[in-house]
Order: structure tokens, then C-alpha cells, then sequence
């Protein structure tokens, strides 16, 4: 009865150095002989070996699998036996003295000095393992070939290991109570072949570690190879597990390697700490392509790490929702540079999604054209009213976006603004605007407090007034007097920014002294 299946895909894993000096045999030529200094002719060496990694298509299992490197030939009448396992760093090479019982190798024993001693050997009767060679899958054997010497009539004979490069993809591991292990295809089903008698010595281990080993031996020797093999491979899982594996220096070789999906794929899983690496050095369409199909939480985790350049870069590819959500979390040099970077639309959508405080802060750093563009389409009145209120110190930005509110905005204004604070403000709004709607407001009582209060600044006003008035007569002869009194009482600026009027008023009688 077949097990639960689980299908791993192939792909270049640790790289492992070769300590058995035997040389890569290539070509087979005449009468099987092959001249010693030809036998790595087509370029495949032992500097680009490493074992097979296997990448688990689904997220299911926390075991990976791990395929030794460990084989023993040729086999022949003679009692000594080659073989190759491997180490901790490297591939290693042994000499053995075994029987062989029809064709069947058995008590294996090693030199030590002068003395043999017995060993353990498993694999002592398998021909061959797979590993990569130029990042090919390779199926790897022992072989004695006969080497041509300086004398006919001496010869020769060289263990050499023979390389067969292979087809397959995938391994299936099949859960039973003796587990198999097979070539198949991505669906589990088996490859049937003699290779899969090497596939028995496999084991299984953590598949996090695993992943990490095949990082760390590819990534750095071989971007491009590593990207398209493994990253594609890696289900969403697998990927955040290597996303934040990988060294800084590891992620910064990587960024420009990657496809957008890839890329957009591994920041989704980054933390943090690994996001303030990739982000600042992402080009503008690197950084477009990344925050497309994120979500609005997701692009507020990379706000932080952004260089000024990339968020100017940043706010003209986000959708109305990233914008939206993203608005309510900009620090205050973030709305500096939207002050002079939005305008339109999205300045707008961005004064109706700030928080109050943002909204002030904001309003202050806008020019008079902005001020004027924002008014036309506010239609929250509490909103209207934050932006009247942080503006108040300003009269020139506060004329600039109150002259632009329609009437009925204004209204709204007026009738919503407490009593108090009415008191503070009214004289500074503009005058045509609060008598082209005082009649309308909502609350009669509200139009009498507004009444009052411009009342109160009058009186208050003409108090001033009179004040400089006598000053003035003190001053000035009476013909110079009277033609001054004539000038301020036909000023068009009465109410309008009463304070500022009778500091012009101060000015005007302190220099008029002078020349007297």
C-alpha cells in the first residue's frame, strides 16, 4: 500500500571541496585509452562540485532530505576497492581491501600503518551518487582506465571518476514502513530506473537547515544560477525561511538578481531588520514594481527605510488605498516633502486621511496656491475648521484658503466653531465672506456671538485708534494731521487683520516725526 507522497524538487546545494585527487574522466577514445593531460579537456572540474539540495514543493513537512556522497569502484578480481564519501568540507578518497563474494564486496578492512583494520562500510557495494558539476545534475562512478606511457610495451591503468550527466528533476520521498525514494516527476510519479537504488542512502533532516546550507554555498559563486533555480522553486513558506537566512551582504549581491515577482515575493517576508538593507538601494521601477500588489500594511512597513528620493518616487506609483492607509503614518519630513511634491488629487485625498496633528502641520507648509487648490473640494467641516485654526498665526495663508471656501462651506464654518474660540478668530477671516453668510447661519445664536464679537474688536479697535489719533496729533503739524486722519479713515483694511493695521498705524506716526 503506497504512503503519503512528498515531491522535492532538485537543485545545486552545499559545495564541497575535492580532497581525492582523482581527475574528472570525460572522453572514452580509441582502444580505451586516454592521454593523462587530456582528461579535463571540456572544462568540468572539481571547483564547481556540490551535492544535490532538495527544495520541498509544499509547506506541509518540516523535513527535508539529504543525499550523501558516498560510493565505492570499479570492481574487479583484485582485492583493493576505491571510495569516495564525503566530509564535513570535502570529498574524500580511500583505499579499502575487501573479499568479494560473486561480485558482492564484504569485510572491508583499511590500512592503518602496518596493520589492516575492519570497517563499516554501507555503501561499499553502491557504483554511484548524483551531485552537481557546473551546476549540472551529474551521476558519479569510479572507473580504471588505461593511460598511455612513455614505453609501449609498459602499461598503465588510473582510477578516474566518470561523470554521466543525468535528466532528472525530481526526487519523491513515499512515507511507508520501509520509505522509498525515487525519481518522479512533479506529481510524485515515479521515474523507473536502476538510478533510484542510490536514492536509499538518503536521510532526512530539518528542512530550515537544509535551505540554509543550499544558501550558503550558492549564493555568493553563482547569482544568476541561484536565483533562477531555487528562488522560483521555493514555495511561500520555504521563502521566508531563506529570506531572512540570508547575510546583508548576501541580500545586497542578490536584490539586482532578482525577477519583480521574486523580489516583490521576498520583501513580503523580510523583517524589519532585513528591510532597512533591500529597500535603500532598490531603483525607482525595482521600488515600483515591489510595492504594486502590496498591501497598505505591507507598504507602510518599508515607509521607514526609504531614501528621500525614493519617496518621492514612492508616492506617484500608490494606489488611493496604499495612499490612504499610508497617510495616517507620516512622520513630520515626510509631509515636508508632499507639501512641495503633491499636488491634485492626491494632495487632496492626503488632507482628508491625515490625523489632526498631521493636518496642521501640513497646512503651514503648503504655498498660497495650494491653500487655494485644498479648499474647493473639503467638505468635512471639522477638517475646515483644523486647518482655520492652525492657520490663525498665518494671515496671509489663512486669507489665501478661507477666500476659496464657497459660501456654504463657510457657513459650515461659522456654524460649528465654538463661542469661544469664535471670539479669537472672526476678525481675521475674511470680511466679505462673514457678511455674505451671517444671515444664513443655522443658529440664530451664533450669528449674534459672531456679531458680538466683531463688535468687541471694533470697539476694541477704535480704542486703539483713538489712541494713535492722539499720538498723531501730538505730533504732527495740524495740516499734515488732518491728511493722515482722512487716509486711515477710508482704509479699506478695517477689520481685516485689525493688529497688523495699527502697527502700519504706529510706523507711519513714528517716521512722520522724523522729518518734522
Amino acid at each position: 500500500m503506497s504512503g503519503k507522497k512528498h515531491v522535492f524538487k532538485m537543485v545545486p546545494g552545499k559545495k564541497l571541496l575535492n580532497a581525492t585527487k582523482w581527475k574528472i574522466l570525460q572522453d572514452q577514445v580509441d582502444n580505451n585509452k586516454m592521454p593523462e593531460d587530456q582528461v579535463d579537456s571540456k572544462g568540468l572540474t572539481w571547483n564547481k562540485l556540490a551535492k544535490v539540495g532538495f527544495i520541498p514543493l509544499d509547506d506541509e513537512s518540516d523535513i527535508a532530505l539529504d543525499l550523501p556522497i558516498k560510493f565505492c569502484g570499479p570492481k574487479g578480481s583484485a582485492r583493493l576497492v576505491s571510495c569516495v564519501q564525503e566530509g564535513e568540507k570535502d570529498l574524500a578518497g580511500e583505499i579499502y581491501y575487501c573479499d568479494n563474494n560473486q561480485d558482492l564486496l564484504t569485510n572491508c578492512k583499511v590500512s592503518i600503518g602496518k596493520n589492516l583494520r575492519h570497517v563499516e562500510l554501507d555503501y561499499v557495494n553502491n557504483p554511484y551518487s548524483f551531485a552537481y558539476i557546473n551546476d549540472q545534475l551529474m551521476k558519479l562512478s569510479l572507473t580504471k582506465q588505461a593511460i598511455e606511457t612513455f614505453s609501449a610495451d609498459i602499461k598503465s591503468s588510473r582510477i578516474f571518476l566518470d561523470v554521466q550527466p543525468v535528466e532528472y528533476q525530481y526526487v519523491t520521498w513515499e512515507e511507508s514502513n520501509n520509505d522509498k525514494y525515487y525519481f518522479s516527476d512533479d506529481q510524485g510519479n515515479i521515474i523507473d530506473s536502476l538510478d533510484n537504488k542510490a536514492l536509499q542512502y538518503i536521510k532526512l533532516y530539518s528542512k530550515e537547515q537544509t535551505i540554509k546550507d543550499i544558501i550558503s554555498s550558492n549564493i555568493l559563486e553563482d547569482i544568476n544560477t541561484f536565483t533562477k533555480v531555487l528562488v522560483e522553486s521555493l514555495t511561500d513558506e520555504q521563502l521566508k525561511i531563506f529570506a531572512n537566512t540570508l547575510s546583508n551582504e548576501q541580500l545586497r549581491a542578490l536584490v539586482d538578481h532578482l525577477t519583480n515577482h521574486q523580489l516583490q515575493a521576498l520583501a513580503q517576508e523580510l523583517n524589519p531588520e532585513k528591510l532597512k538593507i533591500v529597500v535603500p538601494i532598490l531603483n525607482d521601477a525595482q521600488l515600483e514594481a515591489l510595492v504594486r500588489d502590496l498591501n497598505p500594511e505591507q507598504v507602510k512597513e518599508i515607509l521607514p527605510h526609504l531614501k528621500t528620493d525614493q519617496f518621492k518616487a514612492l508616492i506617484k506609483t500608490l494606489s488611493d488605498e496604499q495612499f490612504t492607509v499610508l497617510a495616517k503614518d507620516l512622520a513630520e519630513h515626510h509631509l515636508t516633502i508632499l507639501s512641495k511634491e503633491l499636488g491634485g488629487n492626491q494632495l487632496k485625498a492626503l488632507v482628508n486621511n491625515l490625523q489632526e496633528d498631521q493636518l496642521k502641520d501640513l497646512v503651514n507648509k503648503l504655498d498660497h496656491k495650494k491653500l487655494e487648490a485644498i479648499a474647493q473640494d473639503l467638505t468635512d467641516p471639522n477638517r475646515i475648521q483644523t486647518i482655520i485654526k492652525s492657520l490663525a498665526d498665518n494671515p496671509g495663508k489663512l486669507q489665501a484658503f478661507a477666500r476659496n471656501l464657497s459660501n456654504e462651506q463657510f457657513k459650515a464654518l461659522l456654524d460649528n466653531i465654538d463661542a469661544n474660540e469664535l471670539k479669537d478668530i472672526i476678525h481675521k477671516l475674511p470680511y466679505e465672506k462673514v457678511t455674505a453668510v451671517i444671515g444664513d447661519l443655522s443658529n440664530q445664536d451664533q450669528s449674534k456671538a459672531i456679531i458680538d464679537a466683531l463688535k468687541g474688536k471694533l470697539e476694541e479697535q477704535n480704542e486703539k485708534l483713538k489712541e494713535v489719533y492722539e499720538k498723531l496729533e501730538e505730533l504732527l503739524p495740524p495740516p499734515v494731521y488732518s491728511e493722515v486722519l482722512e487716509s486711515l479713515r477710508s482704509s479699506p483694511r478695517i477689520f481685516q487683520d485689525t493688529n497688523i493695521e495699527f502697527i502700519a498705524v504706529e510706523e507711519y506716526a513714528y517716521h512722520e516725526s522724523e522729518y518734522l
